[in-house]
């Protein structure tokens, strides 16, 4: 006979109510502990429900890169993102700033000019179009795709498909992106030796990796080779002389102040081409010095004359580099007195800041190229009105045309200024350039 409560139960139906009160207690606890290991994880996306916020938001971070203004004029700093925002400040040329992130001023074109910087300078805050910004340089993290990835050319959904990577795929993740309308965060990465846009939803953070130059053009940095001769040269008679070895102005040697620069070539053609027009004015002035140094008669001289082409004629004295210093001037690229010379695959700086060439808005440089004249033409490294410079000793020169198999320079030597052949100085195919210097504006 079963035994009543004093609520009308019988006593086997409360124990098995207990029991069951019992069972769902231990499941709640489950259930409890094992919540966090099934629940999503976001990666830099805000919350945005009440529900969304009680999610873990994992973030990866990323440091600022560093550059400096390549404008000559200087740049306006803007309030936000955009040429008709607010004024901040005006930076000067080649003025060191961070950049802390990248934003696209659209959800649908990828190209250079609709990309900003937000740049910090010192107490100035603010973004600057990213055109305007040269010798960048990011600091890498090293990341693995969490799954199969879509990566695009610009950073937002509507940007243009590159491809897709595979699970694993480690990345070099250089810098925050945001898109516009976007509350996702998207990241610049250097794949290869390109670079291109993923989703921080896609991607598991595994280590920071060091410093390395940023190379938008897709290039490497590659150790010039120690072999190759130094090979002869000819005047425009047919006469070979050996290199060019001692028309410097001032040895490094016997004078310390003198900085050399002395980078690592890309062994890229450079992309950017001399305008017509600077072209045109810098043959004009290159043909003109020449006459002159004819007409009147300078000797070549290893010390130059002097830092202009006044000076020069007072001493009579000309060599290679004061001659292609003087045209620059006279072509009003550069002020009175600037000269500097070429050798050894390094740019001297004379009288002219420091990596004057490497810093200016207004040139293109390789250095240390050590690659053959032949080959430099046939690869589309030297281009007419290129300003040279030998891997293996002292010149300085200016490319002027390959016309039957031989290859004419504006250059000033012994020979040459003896035989009146400044613009007709031709050389072997065998000879190694070092340096190249190309004016684009």
């Amino acid at each position: 006979m079963e035994e009543k409560t004093c609520g009308g139960e019988s006593r086997g139906m409360q124990t098995g109510m207990g029991q069951l009160l019992r069972w769902f207690g231990i499941a709640l606890i489950v259930i409890s502990m094992l919540g966090p290991a099934f629940a999503p994880v976001s990666y830099g996306v805000e919350a945005s429900s009440a529900e969304d916020s009680q999610v873990k938001t994992v973030k990866i971070t990323t440091k600022p890169a560093s550059g400096q203004i390549n404008r000559r004029m200087g740049v306006v700093v803007r309030k936000s993102a955009s040429s008709r925002s607010k004024k901040v400040a005006r930076l000067p040329n080649n003025k060191k700033i961070t950049m802390e992130h990248m934003t696209f001023t659209t959800t649908k074109n990828y190209s250079r000019k609709q990309r900003w910087f937000y740049i910090k300078c010192g107490s100035v805050k603010g973004y600057v179009p990213v055109n305007q910004v040269d010798h960048v340089r990011y600091q890498y993290r090293k990341v693995k795709a969490k799954r199969n990835l879509t990566y695009r050319y610009g950073a937002g959904c509507k940007m243009r498909k590159k491809g897709t990577l595979k699970k694993g795929t480690t990345l070099s993740l250089c810098l925050e992106t945001k898109a516009k309308g976007s509350k996702t965060l998207w990241y610049r990465f250097r794949y290869g030796k390109k670079f291109y846009f993923v989703s921080s939803k896609d991607l598991n953070l595994t280590e920071t990796v060091g410093i390395e130059p940023d190379r938008d053009n897709g290039s490497s940095p590659a150790k010039p080779s120690d072999s190759g001769s130094s090979g002869t040269q000819t005047n425009n008679k047919g006469n070979e002389t050996k290199p060019d070895t001692e028309n410097i102005v001032t040895p490094p040697e016997t004078n310390p102040s003198v900085n050399a620069t002395a980078l690592q070539s890309n062994k890229k053609p450079m992309a950017v081409q001399m305008p017509k027009s600077t072209l045109t004015a810098w043959y004009n002035s290159l043909l003109k010095m020449a006459n002159l140094i004819e007409k009147n008669n300078l000797k070549y001289n290893k010390g130059g004359g002097g830092t202009t082409y006044q000076k020069g004629l007072k001493a009579k004295k000309v060599n290679c580099a004061t001659y292609i210093s003087w045209s620059l001037q006279d072509a009003g690229f550069e002020p009175s007195g600037f000269c500097f010379y070429l050798g050894y695959g390094k740019v001297y700086d004379q009288k002219i800041p420091k990596n004057y060439f490497i810093k200016s808005p207004n040139y293109l440089v390789q250095t240390n190229l050590n690659m053959s004249l032949a080959d430099c033409v046939k690869k589309g490294f030297l281009k007419p009105g290129d300003i040279v410079g030998w891997q293996n000793g002292y010149h300085t020169m200016v490319y002027k045309h390959t016309k039957n198999g031989k290859y004419y320079f504006f250059s000033v030597g012994p020979k040459s200024v003896a035989n009146k052949v400044v613009h007709e100085n031709t050389y072997k195919a065998s000879y190694r350039i070092g340096v190249i210097i190309r004016r684009i504006a």
